[in-house]
C-alpha cells in the first residue's frame, strides 16, 4: 500500500529534454537537483507461504498466467537500495538503511548507485564540504519489514525523491478496501504521512 513511483518519472525528465534537444549530455538538462531512490518493502527473505493469498486455489496453469507463492525470478533480486543521484555538482552522499551505511562520492551529471538493504528506517544524507544538502537529506516515509505486510510477498518498488514531493501519491478508501477483500490477514495500514 502506498506505493508511489513518481520519482521515475522525475528521473526521467533531463533524458526526455537531452532527447528532444538532439544532445547527449542530459548533465544540462538538470533543472534542480534529486535524489532519487528505490527499494522494495520487504527482504526476498521473508516467508509468506502461509498467508499469500496466492497460495489458495488450484494450481491449474493452463492459462500461463498462474503462479503460487513468490513471484517467478524473485530468487534472483538482491536485498538493494537504488540511488540515483541528479547534481549539479559532486557531493559526498550516505545512506543507512537499516543497520547498513555506505557513503560515496557522487559526481556531478545522473549516476546511480546500489546499497545494501537492511531492516528499519531508510535515511539519505547528501553533503558537500562540511555542510548538508538539506532539501537532498532526510528519510524515507516507507520502512523496510522483515514481515509479509498484509500477508503477502510485495516485490514492488516503493520510490521516493529527495526534496520530497509536497504531495503523496497515496492509496485511496476505495483502493485499499478492493485491496484488502482478498487478504488471508489484516493489515496494518501504513498510511504515509508527514
Amino acid at each position: 500500500m502506498d506505493m508511489p513511483h513518481n520519482g521515475w518519472l522525475d528521473m526521467a525528465k533531463p533524458f526526455i529534454a537531452a532527447y528532444k534537444a538532439e544532445s547527449r549530455l542530459p548533465i544540462r538538462f538538470i533543472e534542480e537537483e534529486k535524489l532519487v531512490y528505490w527499494y522494495r518493502p520487504t527482504m526476498k527473505s521473508v516467508d509468506c507461504d502461509e498467508t499469500d493469498n496466492t497460495m489458495r486455489g488450484s494450481d491449474n496453469n493452463a492459462t500461463g498466467n498462474f503462479f503460487r507463492g513468490r513471484p517467478d525470478g524473485a530468487h534472483t533480486m538482491n536485498d538493494e537500495v537504488f540511488v540515483v543521484t541528479m547534481l549539479k555538482l559532486p557531493a559526498m552522499v550516505k545512506v543507512q538503511s537499516g543497520d547498513k551505511t555506505e557513503t560515496w562520492l557522487a559526481p556531478p551529471g545522473i549516476s546511480s548507485h546500489a546499497v545494501p538493504m537492511g531492516v528499519g528506517a531508510q535515511t539519505f544524507k547528501v553533503t558537500r564540504g562540511f555542510s548538508t544538502v538539506k532539501a537532498l537529506s532526510g528519510t524515507s516515509l516507507k520502512d523496510v519489514a522483515d514481515t509479509c505486510v498484509c500477508g503477502i510477498y510485495n516485490f514492488n518498488a516503493y520510490v521516493g525523491t529527495l526534496p520530497a514531493e509536497e504531495t503523496i501519491d497515496q492509496l485511496q478508501p476505495a483502493g485499499l478496501s478492493m485491496l484488502t477483500e482478498g487478504l488471508m490477514v489484516t493489515p496494518q495500514i501504513n498510511i504515509l504521512g508527514r
